[in-house]
């Protein structure tokens, strides 16, 4: 396990970007988790074939995952560590909407790996994307992607040198 250090931040934007009160809401003093799983250690079973997919009930949902969760997942798998894709980029390539691929990934069983979900960011690059309690969630994704060497701005967007480098779209 990484140790994450407890510690209060304060939203404070240097960039020229605009960003709203919402995303300055989220990052004004919020709380660090104390720690991040290693993937390695918290890497699930991922159903492969058409059989095994339809026996497979969600844990979190004891719902059957649905044919199109499964192509989200598919997809959002092919990210590879250290990059980035947007719910946007994996709605594309599905021919779906980026609310329904975050909808999907909302309800991912498979997470951190096989699907990496946290590798999912807006299509203004921002780390957001949840519902619920958004403060430590969006810091669980950050320090995630920032182990795997992604770097955000104190307002939790990806830092601009990162965006071209960093992202990933070639989904096959």
């Amino acid at each position: 396990m990484t140790k994450v250090t407890t510690t209060t931040k304060t939203s404070r934007h240097f960039s020229s970007a605009p960003r709203s009160a919402a995303h300055s809401r989220l990052y004004a003093k919020a709380v660090i988790p104390e720690t991040i799983d290693d993937d390695v250690e918290t890497t699930k079973h991922y159903p492969e074939s058409p059989q095994e997919r339809k026996l497979f009930p969600s844990p979190r949902t004891h719902r059957p995952v649905t044919e199109f969760q499964y192509k989200v997942y598919d997809v959002c798998r092919q990210i590879p560590l250290g990059h980035y894709s947007t719910y946007k980029a994996i709605a594309d390539h599905l021919g779906s909407g980026p609310r329904a691929v975050g909808n999907a990934l909302s309800k991912n069983p498979f997470c951190p790996l096989p699907v990496p979900c946290h590798r999912v960011l807006t299509s203004d690059r921002y780390i957001g994307g949840f519902s619920g309690d958004k403060k430590s969630k969006i810091f669980f994704k950050k320090a995630k992607l920032e182990k795997e060497g992604l770097k955000f701005d104190e307002s939790g967007f990806l830092c601009d040198s990162m965006q071209q480098s960093r992202f990933f779209g070639e989904f096959k």
